[in-house]
């Protein structure tokens, strides 16, 4: 088994991470045509803290953007090929060591893959909203009740 390494993105793997995000945009089928055209990563993530995650050979696997200002994850993309091996995971847990939680992040609702992976890690729903994307809930991962009693 491969070791994973979460680390901050340096301009090679900018690259590739543009790649994943790309291939994952332009493959949603949740989201409306017009928005899967919307491919620019760099565009997208201006003044975000970029993390990618990376095996031993170097091959970067996911990405995850983050808005650190408000503790906003904007994107959090694994390449295909890599999905369901602990990716996603890995690179919000990665987010403990850095970015204080609350954390938020709008996920679209049509995009039942991703809201079951949030919810099932503990994000909940806190506001439903529409931009021009389609309908999405803006989820919060906040500290747990019993992480709050031993501070």
């Amino acid at each position: 088994m491969q070791t994973k390494i979460i680390r901050t993105a340096t301009p090679e793997d900018l690259i590739a991470a543009a790649k994943i995000f790309r291939d994952a945009i332009r493959t949603a089928d949740w989201l409306p045509p017009a928005s899967r055209q919307l491919t620019d990563f760099a565009a997208v993530s201006v003044d975000e803290d970029v993390f990618v995650c990376c095996d031993d050979a170097n091959v970067v696997q996911g990405l995850v953007s983050v808005w650190r200002p408000e503790a906003f994850i904007h994107h959090l993309y694994v390449d295909s090929r890599f999905r369901n091996q602990g990716v996603g995971s890995l690179l919000l847990a990665s987010l403990e060591n850095w970015l204080p939680r609350p954390w938020t992040l709008k996920c679209a609702n049509a995009n039942h893959a991703a809201m079951g992976f949030y919810r099932s890690r503990g994000w909940r729903a806190i506001r439903v909203d529409e931009n021009e994307h389609g309908p999405y809930t803006v989820l919060e991962f906040a500290p747990s009740a019993s992480a709050l009693a031993t501070q």
